[in-house]
Formats: structure tokens, C-alpha cells, sequence
């Protein structure tokens, strides 16, 4: 490792984690923006490419991401508020999660369904006790009520978003990993399968961000017996399948085993740098072909693969043309992170 590499922070992270920091939130919203166009279509055969294209059911623009990245960047966008070292667990960050999620949800084309109800069942609350937006109180009752009416409905919106919770607690413990994870997915999703899925995908791209190093496996042991024998087996059962063959992606264990059969597939890892591009590629590539939540599967994939490849591993052509709500491009998402990790530490911008 180089010298520079080697130089960390008084909190320990190198400008190497900094870097795949960033990556796995421009990653995940490339893939997001990726896949939008082909979102509530089958799969796309092999003999079709896959490309930034804009279009699909919804018109996307080209390069235009959808609600994946733009709750994650409400969910950043509270981390950099808050005063006490960005922790999501206080509830005045929870609270702004809540409004700006409120706020975005007025205005967006593309939302999903639990998380939808959630947010109109939140905001009656909010109204029945005399505020006008709701508060996060509002939106773990109204994410409980949901649940009660509609138990078995675990869909992956928290998923989508979980990298986003987890970037304020690189240097933390473990134990304030997952809380923070949890405290973010159970705003609007508080199935079993949801939490824990946030979890362990949480707890990957950490792994990733501060090893360089790809494990789904790492946050296993803060399971139960029973459930970790379980995800081991859905977690097997994706290395051995493609994205396409996922068809319920919709459920959060069908679209995280669709995004992790995506990243198994152009593992291990290559070295050099074009060759990590491609890699990249054929990963998002891979989970937008999967069909029906396509800019979802994607957008985790992206925040996992980016995670240990890190922003310029996106093709400078897709990275141009990324934008989205609120109004933010390439530069914008980066700047999030940089303003996220500032406290533990400054590194230079080596030409972005």
C-alpha cells in the first residue's frame, strides 16, 4: 500500500474508505437510474442491450434516478444535520426523515406501495394531532399499522436505502451499526424479513467500505440461530441463480437475493482498473435485466458493488448524465459523503 494510501484520519478511515464511501452511494444511484427503464417489464434477453437509455413506463430522462436515491439522500441529508457525530438513532434526525419524505412524496411519480401507505397513514396521524407534516413517531406507528393490515407484505423500500443508514457508523461499534440501520427501515418496514435484510446488506457494505472486501455473510451472528440458517440458505441459493430468476423482486429477500446473485456473479474482484469498470457494469447490467423492480435490484447492487470498487468505477458517461431529485447531479451525491465524513476527516479532491 502506497503512503498515501496508508494515511488514516484520527477516526481511523483511509481516503481509500472515503473513496469507496462515495462510491457505493453513486454506485447504487446509477444503478437505480440504470435500471428505471426497464422497471415493470419482463427480463431482457442476453441479445439485448442494457444501456442508460431514459424512457420506460414511468419516462424517465436519461441518467434520471428514481425514489431509491432520493429517500437515501433524505436519509444523508438528516446524518450531515445532526449535531451529536450524525447519529439517525436521535429523533430529530428521524423527524426530518419524516418531513422531507412527507415533502418528496407529494411530488414524486414513482413510490412503493407499503411505503406509500405508510406515508398517507403518517401524515393522518400528523393531521389528527394538529401538525401539518408528519413526525417519525407518526411513521413508525403508521409502519406498524401497516403491518398488522397487511402481514405478510415485506417489500424492499427500506432496502433500497439501507447504505445510506449505515455511512454515519463506519467508525462505530457494530451494536450502533445496527441500531442505526434498524431505526431508518423501521420508519416504513418493520417485517422480520425487511429488518434483517436491511441488516445484513447494512452490514456488507460497511464490510466493503472499510475493507475493500465483499461479504454478505459478515452480519450473520446477530441473528437467531433459526433465521441465520435461513438467510445462509437464501443467501446459497442466489450464488447458484441469476438476477432473472428472482421474479418476485418486489419482496425484499427476492430483491436482495436477485441483487446478490448480480454481485456474486462478477466476483472475485479484479485488480486493474478498466477491469473493475467492466466489472461494475456487468453487475448493474445483470440486475437491470432481472425485469419488474429492475431500478430497485440494481440500486442495491450498486450500493454494494460500489462499495469496494468505489465512484470511478462508473463509466464517466453514465456518471455525466446522473441526476435526479432535488435537483442534485454526480457532484452533488459525491459532496454528500465528503460533507458526511468531514468530521472524521478532510482528503483532498484528486480530480474527480
Amino acid at each position: 500500500m502506497s503512503t498515501h494510501a496508508a494515511m488514516t484520519t484520527d477516526t481511523g478511515l483511509t481516503p481509500e474508505q472515503r473513496r469507496r464511501a462515495a462510491g457505493s452511494v453513486v454506485a447504487a444511484a446509477t444503478g437505480d437510474a440504470l435500471g428505471a427503464p426497464y422497471e415493470f417489464q419482463a427480463p431482457v434477453v442476453a441479445s439485448e442491450d442494457i444501456d442508460m437509455i431514459g424512457g420506460g413506463v414511468l419516462g424517465w430522462q436519461v441518467g434520471e434516478w428514481t425514489d431509491d436515491t432520493s429517500m437515501a439522500i433524505v436519509v444523508l441529508e438528516a446524518a450531515i444535520s445532526t449535531s451529536n457525530r450524525h447519529d439517525l438513532r436521535m429523533e430529530s434526525a428521524q423527524d426530518q426523515i419524516a418531513r422531507e419524505w412527507y415533502s418528496w412524496s407529494l411530488g414524486t411519480p414513482d413510490i412503493g406501495t407499503l411505503t406509500s401507505l405508510v406515508i398517507r397513514h403518517a401524515s393522518e396521524l400528523a393531521r389528527e394531532s394538529g401538525h401539518y407534516a408528519p413526525r417519525a413517531a407518526d411513521f413508525r406507528a403508521a409502519a406498524i399499522a401497516a403491518h398488522e393490515e397487511l402481514p405478510a407484505n415485506a417489500g424492499n423500500g427500506s432496502l433500497m436505502r439501507t447504505h445510506a443508514a449505515v455511512l454515519p457508523y463506519l467508525v462505530s461499534s457494530d451494536d450502533d451499526a445496527a441500531e442505526g440501520i434498524d431505526v431508518v427501515c423501521r420508519l416504513t418496514h418493520v417485517h422480520p424479513d425487511t429488518t434483517e435484510a436491511c441488516l445484513l446488506w447494512g452490514f456488507a457494505v460497511r464490510h466493503a467500505i472499510l475493507t475493500g472486501e465483499i461479504d454478505v455473510r459478515c452480519g450473520l451472528s446477530r441473528l437467531s440461530e433459526d433465521r441465520r440458517a435461513l438467510w445462509t440458505e437464501r443467501i446459497v441459493e442466489a450464488e447458484t441463480a441469476t438476477p432473472a430468476q428472482f421474479r418476485r423482486n418486489g419482496w425484499v429477500v427476492g430483491a436482495f437475493q436477485a441483487a446478490w446473485a448480480a454481485v456474486a456473479g462478477v466476483c472475485p474482484i479484479p485488480d486493474e482498473k478498466f477491469a473493475q469498470r467492466d466489472t461494475l457494469v456487468a453487475a448493474l447490467e445483470a440486475a437491470a435485466r432481472a425485469g419488474y423492480d429492475t431500478d430497485t435490484v440494481a440500486c442495491i447492487t450498486g450500493s454494494l458493488i460500489g462499495a469496494v470498487l468505489g465512484p470511478k468505477a462508473v463509466p464517466p458517461e453514465w456518471r455525466r448524465v446522473l441526476f435526479g431529485w432535488p435537483g442534485y447531479e454526480v457532484e452533488e451525491l459525491w459532496g454528500l459523503v465528503d460533507r458526511l465524513l468531514d468530521p472524521m476527516a478532510a482528503v483532498e479532491d484528486e480530480g474527480r
